[in-house]
């Protein structure tokens, strides 16, 4: 019995490897998941894309497209935040810091904190990626109840 169990494993497991290999929506499907977990959100993208437009039921795929599109948004995220914050040190650095410059900061800590509330990650999400956005969440947050907490 126990013969017969492992051959029949044996044979299905074989089925789906020689499925997988020889289907270009799940080879496509496999490169795409290296060019994501490598980082290459918007290649991954594309290749998921190709890979379920030729199999629409390609969970992988779909999986995959959902997923980068998530990280795309992250890192765009930690860019625009990066060029926020190093303007918001320019103008706290003026020797003539005006009314009108803390209130640009305000309007911009608030745009990254309702942008970041937003974003939508989850499980799947690289948590590297996810813990250098909400750094950066945090610091807008600090900067805003600094400013702006009790009106000063």
């Amino acid at each position: 019995m126990f013969k017969f169990l492992f051959g029949l494993l044996s044979i299905i497991v074989v089925i789906i490897i020689v499925y997988y290999s020889s289907s270009d929506s799940y080879k496509l499907s496999l490169e795409a998941k290296v060019k994501y977990l490598m980082g290459d959100y918007t290649d991954a993208k594309t290749l998921a894309k190709k890979a379920y437009e030729l199999d629409p039921y390609n969970k992988m795929a779909f999986s995959i497209i959902t997923q980068s599109k998530i990280s795309a948004k992250l890192v765009d995220y930690l860019q625009e935040s990066h060029k926020y914050l190093e303007i918001i040190k320019t103008l706290s650095k003026k020797s003539d810091f005006s009314n009108r410059d803390k209130i640009k900061i305000k309007m911009i800590c608030e745009v990254m904190i309702a942008k970041y509330n937003k974003l939508g990650a989850n499980i799947m999400t690289d948590q590297s990626l996810q813990q250098a956005v909400k750094k950066r969440y945090l610091e807008f947050k600090k900067i805003h109840e600094e400013l702006f907490s009790e009106e000063n």
